[in-house]
């Protein structure tokens, strides 16, 4: 039987990770987004003018 040894790299990379390795927040459950004013969400760019 020929193993793949792509497949015990996989299972330790999901078990490094499982256990909190690869942590990108340091504030977990705070949204670190803010809003800002863009023309993508422009109003009067969305809205239909009157005729």
């Amino acid at each position: 039987m020929k193993v793949d040894k792509n497949i015990y790299a996989a299972i330790a990379m999901a078990l490094y990770e499982y256990q909190g390795n690869n942590v990108h927040d340091k504030e977990p459950g705070f949204i670190t987004i803010k809003p800002r004013q863009t023309m993508w969400n422009a109003k009067f760019l969305s809205l239909t003018a009157k005729p």
